[in-house]
Parts: C-alpha cells; structure tokens; sequence
C-alpha cells in the first residue's frame, strides 16, 4: 500500500453525518446490498477522512481509485452484474475476473475488500469518540482501533507511518469543529447526536458484507 498526502479540499458543508447514515442505511433494504449506495456512502465517509488533512492519508492511500474502479464496473458493458454487492461478486467469481493467486487484478470485488477494510477502521475508531472527553486528543482511540482493525494487513513500514499520523490527530472537539465549523452549540449538539447513528449504520452495513465476503472466502486475496 502507497502511503500519500491528502489535500484538505473538502469543505464541511460537502460532508453530513445524516447523508453518511441515510446512505448505509439504504443500501440495507436490499438483502444483497445496494452497491449504488453503498459506494456512495463510502464517499462520504472519504470527504469525512479528508476533512483532516494530511491525517489519515495512511487510511487507505488508493481509496478514491478503488471507489472509482467499481463506479466503471457500474456503468460498464457488464453493468447488470454490479447492482449489488452479492451480484458483483457472484457474476466476478463465476466469470474469472478474480485473479485468486495474484496480488491485485481490476475486479470489484477486490477493491470492495479494501473498501471494507478501511471501513472497519473507520466504524471502530468513531465509536469510541464516545468514551473521550472533549479536550482529550483522538490519538489513542485511533490507535486501538487501528491495532484492532488495519494493522494486521499493513506492513511494518506502514504500521509506523500510520502510528506517527495519528499523533497529529486534534482533540475530540477539533475533530466535531471539522463538521460543525460554524461553532454554533446547536450545530455541534448536532453532530454529537448524529454520530452514533451514523456509526450505527456503517456497522450494520460492514457486518453484512462481512459475512457475504466470508461466504465467498474473499477475506483469503492476498492485497498488495
């Protein structure tokens, strides 16, 4: 994985929690997974990591390419197979487009693995913003949820990128400032409230996924 710098070209007001939560919780009225809304909900989740800056470059270095590279497969020639998170991997598993003894190939269902990696990162590290005091810094959160989550598929180089980064991270109400810039208390009390749910959500939507790249024994690609 390629570590690389994010520009911090996101405005707040491209990001709402409530826009994150309603997108996760839509791709779940479909048993097999809206991959429409799912992508689309990981975007947000994308413009949240780059409303810090350079911070979390080390989250998923390509995570733009590989949102990008299952949107071609969407409007493709074979775009009836991604409508879902089920049929994608279905019709690439029984085409051969997963490349099971490569380190990398174009199908999607590779790069939704990756997705669902980061995500849960994302999911552990958000929960547990509940259980720190609003002047207390998100470091060690992030970093227990790393250890628990990304590390494990991240090279010893990586792991010490990652790990310094996240000395750098703001305090919890720096990081809630981040969506709610106008610093107006009902906004920020907003956002508090919208948290949870939205963390909800992402969950909900990372376990069903979870058991449908099980049930395909995607977690055995091997990732570069």
């Amino acid at each position: 994985m390629i570590l690389i710098v994010y520009e911090d070209k996101m405005s707040a007001s491209e990001f709402k929690l409530s826009t994150l939560e309603m997108l996760f919780r839509s791709s779940l009225e479909d048993p097999d997974i809206s991959l429409k809304d799912y992508v689309d909900g990981y975007e947000q989740v994308y413009k949240f990591l780059s409303l810090l800056g350079t911070l979390f470059g080390w989250v998923g270095a390509d995570v733009q390419v590989k949102v990008d590279n299952i949107r071609k497969h969407m409007v493709g020639e074979k775009s009836q197979h991604y409508t879902t998170v089920r049929a994608m991997i279905e019709y690439e598993n029984e085409s051969g487009l997963i490349l099971w003894k490569k380190t990398s190939d174009l199908s999607g269902s590779r790069n939704l693995l990756i997705l669902h990696r980061a995500l849960q990162y994302v999911v552990a590290f958000l929960a547990k913003l509940e259980n720190i005091d609003e002047e207390e810094k998100c470091t060690n959160i992030s970093r227990e949820a790393y250890e628990s989550t990304l590390m494990k598929y991240h090279p010893w180089v990586v792991q010490k990128a990652a790990k310094v980064a996240m000395n750098l991270l703001p305090t919890k109400k720096a990081l809630v400032l981040k969506i709610a810039p106008s610093g107006e208390q009902e906004e920020i009390n907003k956002a508090y409230a919208e948290f949870p749910n939205a963390v909800s959500s992402m969950e909900r939507a990372y376990d069903v996924i979870d058991k449908l790249i099980e049930q395909y024994n995607l977690q055995s690609l091997k990732v570069q």
